[in-house]
């Protein structure tokens, strides 16, 4: 073609972009802040790449040069990771037991509850495919001080499995809201882990009456407002990471959901690919490896059909609005290395509810009332204390409070 002819070429008109929804403008922002906010430091290269930057090589690995070299690769460095000293290795990780109850929600699954100590009441709503357990440490030291109640959600733990399958947002709610009922106390803080959050944020939109009366406080710890998978999405910086990431993500849950026993099968047998994929993705630089092997037994102890059920009702919701809507002294922690709920998500729900304070945990990662759990403790002891205690009748700051911690 002539240099004539290619000037007076012309390039086909684009399609206009379908316009974004509020939440997806609010991930691609996430994304953009999560570079400032969630990166982490220069690696130093004398001592090799960090073990998140190696696990995703040894797992990239083991699908390139086959599953048995993957395999040893990766139990060579998880023999290594396991043999580090280890403050948390005698801790009896799932053995702390209350005085058990079982409730009927409104649908009437059963619902497994406990609760240890007397005063104060905090209600405890774990994550998904965990159980009560999880909250160890706040099961170990805040009954001294609180009335602690813990219940396994729907289909998890010790709890039963819904009649007609349903494990939305809004029948976790109904679940909340059911353990509230059942503790009789005038007032409580709910304290929410990851999936619980996103509940309780659908707790408040569909019983708002009951906050400020009986929901007199609000914990989010690693949680989430919107879709969850756009969330993992956002944090990572590049635009095709993120889309390959939530593809990834979302075949992943497809194949679950089609094809559960198999599903299980692979699970067991790559118990320490669940492991690595547990310390990857649940926690920051350097974490206790009896933590890690306590969250990856719990993990592996809910049903793989549970998962395929359960993980729907974290796609394609947006409470942004109901953020603005919350009117409770509300305390949004997150470690910095959250790999699943991001530091900008967490940022974002703080800065939308009035008055709000933000924790910010160092080198902690999805797993925070773990890592930083004397950290967490002492701050959700001393929100409890100042929100249910409280007679003051004056409007309450509408100022955003941040605050960085980390263990000394």
């Amino acid at each position: 073609m002539a240099a004539s002819d290619k000037k007076a070429a012309k390039k086909p008109a684009r399609k206009p972009k379908p316009a974004k929804k509020p939440a997806e403008k609010l991930v691609a922002a996430m994304a953009a802040k999560a570079a400032d906010t969630g990166r982490d430091k220069p690696a130093d290269r004398r001592h090799g790449p960090s073990l998140p930057v190696r696990g995703a090589g040894i797992v990239a690995g083991g699908l390139l040069l086959g599953v048995g070299a993957g395999f040893a690769i990766e139990r060579a460095l998880l023999g290594h990771e396991r043999r580090r000293d280890d403050s948390e290795a005698e801790e009896p990780f799932g053995e702390i037991r209350g005085r058990p109850a079982t409730i009927a929600s409104h649908d009437g699954t059963r619902l497994y509850v406990e609760e240890l100590g007397k005063g104060l009441c905090l209600v405890f709503s774990h994550g998904f495919s965990l159980t009560q357990d999880i909250w160890h440490y706040q099961r170990r030291d805040l009954p001294e001080s609180f009335r602690c109640v813990f219940f396994d959600q729907r289909g998890h733990g010790r709890s039963g499995t819904p009649g007609a399958d349903d494990y939305s947002l809004n029948a976790l709610a109904c679940d909340l809201k059911a353990v509230i009922d059942w503790t009789g106390a005038d007032r409580v803080v709910v304290v929410a882990h990851s999936m619980a959050g996103m509940a309780a944020l659908e707790f408040i939109d569909t019983f708002p009456e009951e906050m400020g009366a009986r929901v007199a406080g609000l914990v989010l710890i690693d949680s989430t407002f919107a879709d969850a998978i756009r969330g993992m999405a956002a944090s990572v910086t590049s635009r095709a990471a993120a889309t390959a990431k939530r593809a990834v993500l979302s075949t992943g849950f497809k194949f679950l959901a089609q094809d559960p026993h198999r599903a299980h099968q692979l699970r067991r047998r790559g118990s320490d690919l669940g492991y690595l994929g547990t310390r990857l993705f649940g926690f920051g630089s350097k974490p206790s490896p009896a933590q890690v092997a306590f969250v990856d037994r719990t993990l592996a102890g809910t049903d793989v059909e549970v998962w395929a059920k359960v993980f729907p009702s974290l796609l394609d919701f947006d409470h942004s609005e109901v953020l603005e809507r919350i009117d409770i002294p509300t305390l949004v922690a997150v470690g910095d290395k959250d790999r699943l709920t991001p530091l900008a998500a967490a940022r974002h729900m703080a800065e939308k509810i009035g008055g709000a304070r933000l924790l910010i945990l160092e080198d902690a990662g999805h797993m925070a009332m773990l890592e930083e759990h004397e950290v967490l403790n002492a701050e959700i002891a001393t929100f409890a204390r100042q929100v249910l205690r409280s007679t003051a009748t004056r409007p309450r700051s509408r100022r955003l409070s941040i605050r960085r911690a980390s263990k000394q």
